[in-house]
C-alpha cells in the first residue's frame, strides 16, 4: 500500500524552494550582521588606534594619554626634518622608514594592536610620496555591545604627497581586511572605508563596514 503524501500547491512549492536555497526557515532571521551603530563604532575604534599608533611612533606620545589624537591632527603635524634619525640621505633626497608598534586598550575591554612602517621618500626639494601600510589587530576589542577580532587582521593604508618638507592635502586612510564579531549577532565580514582629510578643518569617513554604509565627519 502506498503511503499518502500531503499535496502542496505550486505557489507553496516555489516559496519553499526559495527559502531552502537561501538557507532560511519560517520564524528565523537572515540578519547576522552588525547594526549601523556597531559598524560605525568598529570603524571609529580602528581609526582611533591608528591615530594613537602614529602619535606614539612619530611624536612620542604614550598610550594612556588623556586624549586620543585625531588622525587629521597627527599627520599634518609630522615634519620630515624632525625624523632625520629614521631617514637615509641619498644624492637625490632622502628615504624615511619609521617603524610603528603599538598596543592599546578598547573602551569596553580587550585590546588593539598596530604594527607596520610609516614610509616616505623625498627629493632634494622636499617633495615626494608615501608608501605606508599598517596592520591593525583587534584582540577581543569591545565597543557598542559587540566584541571583534581580526579575521585575520585589518589593513590601513595611507595616501598623501609631500611638498616643501610638509605633508600636503588631501590625506587619505583606507581600511581593508576583515573582522569576526560576536556574540549577538556573530559572524565575520569585510571592511572597505576611507577617511579623507582635505583641509585643516574638513575630514570625512565614507565606505562600507560589514555591509553597513558609513558616511560622516571625523
Amino acid at each position: 500500500m502506498l503511503r499518502s503524501e500531503r499535496w502542496l500547491p505550486p505557489s507553496a512549492i516555489v516559496v519553499t524552494t526559495i527559502l531552502a536555497t537561501l538557507g532560511l526557515s519560517c520564524g528565523s532571521s537572515s540578519n547576522h550582521n552588525l547594526s549601523a551603530a556597531q559598524a560605525q563604532a568598529v570603524s571609529q575604534q580602528l581609526f582611533i588606534a591608528v591615530g594613537d599608533a602614529l602619535a606614539s611612533g612619530l611624536t612620542g606620545a604614550q598610550p594612556g594619554d588623556a586624549s586620543h589624537p585625531r588622525l587629521p591632527d597627527v599627520i599634518p603635524a609630522v615634519h620630515p626634518a624632525q625624523l632625520s634619525s629614521d631617514c637615509t640621505i641619498t644624492d637625490s633626497g632622502q628615504s624615511c622608514n619609521i617603524p610603528i608598534s603599538y598596543d592599546g586598550q578598547c573602551p569596553n575591554g580587550g585590546g588593539i594592536g598596530v604594527t607596520g612602517d610609516f614610509i616616505f621618500t623625498l627629493d632634494n626639494s622636499g617633495s615626494g610620496t608615501n608608501n605606508s601600510t599598517l596592520t591593525v589587530t583587534p584582540k577581543s576589542c569591545a565597543v557598542s555591545n559587540t566584541t571583534f577580532n581580526g579575521d585575520p587582521s585589518v589593513t590601513v593604508t595611507a595616501q598623501f604627497s609631500l611638498k616643501n618638507n610638509e605633508i600636503a592635502y588631501p590625506i587619505t586612510f583606507t581600511e581593508g581586511g576583515g573582522i569576526s564579531f560576536g556574540p549577538n549577532p556573530s559572524g565575520s565580514c569585510a571592511l572597505n572605508a576611507n577617511l579623507s582629510v582635505t583641509s585643516a578643518t574638513t575630514c570625512t569617513v565614507t565606505g562600507n563596514i560589514c555591509g553597513q554604509p558609513v558616511n560622516g565627519s571625523c
